[in-house]
Order: structure tokens, then sequence, then C-alpha cells
């Protein structure tokens, strides 16, 4: 499968594609080769692109729209790079995404 991020200011593509995983305002998902067609609010995060040989690459996302079709996979987000330990803090990712969620389910269950 073809993996896309697309952000305004870069893109990044990844061809032979096992697996993706990505956390979502539903939870985590982990898209496979040839998955049904799907639709998807990102939260920001670290997303694990696992290509045919074995080899793991991390990407940091800000929150963003993941379309799964035809064997292909688009992120369209505001920030895309590739995961570098020294810049990016998993733990400030985590911390928030978990609040943009409380907030989504704050709104959800208050209207």
């Amino acid at each position: 499968m073809k993996v896309q991020f697309f952000s305004p200011d870069n893109q990044i593509s990844f061809k032979r594609v096992v697996s993706l995983s990505v956390n979502g305002l539903e939870g985590e998902l982990v898209v496979l080769a040839h998955h049904s067609p799907y639709l998807i609010y990102l939260l920001p995060s670290v997303i694990t692109v696992k290509t045919v040989i074995q080899k793991e690459k991390k990407v940091v996302i800000d929150n963003g729209i993941l379309e799964v079709a035809g064997n292909s996979c688009n992120i369209m987000t505001n920030q895309v790079q590739i995961f570098d330990h020294v810049i990016h803090d998993e733990e400030l990712l985590k911390n928030k995404r978990i609040s943009m969620y409380l907030s989504y389910l704050n709104g959800k269950f208050l209207s």
C-alpha cells in the first residue's frame, strides 16, 4: 500500500507499506494493506509506518484527516515531520492528544 502525508509546508511518501498505526477520536487504529475505504479524524501524535522490509518509520503530525481508499492512505494535516527523538517529545504529544479528545467529548456531551 502507498502512504502519503500532506501539509502546507511538506509532503512525505512511503511505498510498499504493510501497516500504519494512527490515533483518532475513536482510539488507536491499525490500517493494513487492502483495508476497506475509511475516513477518520486524527489527533496530534506519532504515526508508525511499517514497510515490507519490516522497517519502521515514525512520522509526527498535528491533527488531521486520514483517508483510506484504493490500497493507499492519504493524511492531510497542518504539520508533518519525520520523528526525531532530539526534537519531539512523545509524552507531550500524548498529553496534547488527550486534551483534544477530552475537549471533543465535553463538546459532544454538553450539546
